[in-house]
């Protein structure tokens, strides 16, 4: 059992390196942002981060948004997770709405740094190996989504505690956080299946564990049934993706025709970037079998599984595979016990710096959605 002093260890490392990381990102997108004539505020506000602030500002319904459609076609599609806590903060400090966006994320990223911490800790890593965890997780390839009105630091942060939960079997506080997941964002659907598996292969005659996972799709459902009502004449909340997003389930399809067209006719960087995480993501999926604790590796297969076996807005998938890069949590372990210290600290430093470099490009020069 953790004291409390490893415990105050753990987020104070958590905390130097995600605020570090955070810094440096910033620092590498003012640099890329004035070498393109944009301003960093601009761009940390952009796509749909205006979504969310405007969810939060006047709720889903009466969104200050230009849209060709009623908003809440538009603004149904997010989850109300991540603008509730940011009109909450807004409310009691009485920051601005971007301001409190950001408080949210530092205290999300904090806590999602933390978790990959604690789940290296249970893969035996020392300290190096918890810090390299922590480095690996918040400077990934668009990292810089954590510093924006963006809901991914609080999905990767109740994510991997839920992961964290469930390697312990302690079943209320995975459903809860689970539960919690599905107020923000449909991935939330990855851990629920992650939790059924577990209980099913390695708790199937614990009763108090099929309860508590009966419980834990319940937000999920109920935000999709109430916003399906809302929308029900553009055929719900799935309707309103595919109209908004292009966003449906479809095995891969979509996937591999926009990879191959990538890679035969495509002189974009941006897209190039997109296919090279894509890649990593099934290279790393079948590498890491075997070498990480079934319950985190069945999390990041789900959340690969998510992503890249459906259509939707193809260069937004390094985004959205940020989970799944802890499958490169072996190696990250295994060059903290076996490099000396100089390689373990340039290493380190060349993943911060191209996370960094990977995020300012798709903000501050690729220029679509991301």
């Amino acid at each position: 059992m953790a004291t409390r002093d490893s415990r105050l260890r753990l987020l104070a490392d958590a905390a130097f390196v995600f605020l570090l990381g955070v810094a440096f990102r910033l620092f590498t997108l003012g640099v890329m942002a004035r070498a393109n004539g944009d301003p960093p505020a601009g761009l940390l506000t952009g796509w749909d981060s205006k979504y969310y602030l405007a969810i939060a500002e006047f709720g889903y319904f009466e969104a200050d948004l230009n849209t060709d459609v009623p908003v809440h076609h538009r603004t149904l599609a997010f989850f109300p997770g991540f603008p509730a806590l940011v009109r909450l903060v807004h409310q009691v400090a009485g920051l601005d709405m971007s301001t409190a966006a950001t408080v949210v994320n530092v205290v999300a990223g904090v806590a999602m740094t933390a978790g990959v911490m604690a789940i290296a800790a249970r893969m035996g890593a020392g300290r190096a190996g918890r810090i390299g965890a922590g480095i690996l997780v918040s400077s990934a390839p668009m990292s810089i989504t954590f510093s924006m009105p963006y809901s991914e630091a609080l999905f990767g942060a109740l994510a991997f505690w839920s992961v964290v939960a469930l390697m312990d079997r302690r079943w209320g506080t995975a459903a809860g956080l689970i539960l919690l997941l599905g107020f923000i964002r449909l991935t939330a659907v990855a851990l629920i299946g992650v939790f059924g598996l577990v209980v099913l292969l390695q708790a199937s005659r614990d009763r108090r564990a099929w309860a508590w996972l009966a419980l834990t799709p319940s937000a999920l459902l109920g935000y999709l049934a109430w916003a399906s009502w809302h929308t029900r004449d553009v055929g719900g909340y799935f309707g309103i993706q595919e109209a908004g997003w292009h966003s449906g389930f479809d095995f891969g399809v979509a996937t591999l025709r926009w990879v191959w067209m990538v890679l035969t006719t495509s002189g974009e960087g941006g897209y190039l970037l997109s296919v090279g995480v894509m890649v990593a993501a099934l290279v790393s999926l079948v590498a890491a079998r075997g070498r990480m604790p079934l319950e985190v590796w069945w999390f990041a297969a789900a959340m690969v599984a998510t992503v890249l076996l459906s259509d939707g807005i193809m260069h937004s998938r390094p985004r959205l595979l940020l989970p799944a890069v802890i499958l490169l949590l072996p190696w990250v372990l295994w060059g903290a016990e076996k490099l000396p210290r100089g390689w373990q600290v340039a290493a380190a430093a060349a993943w911060v710096v191209f996370g960094a470099w990977f995020s300012a490009y798709m903000l501050a020069v690729f220029e679509w959605a991301i």
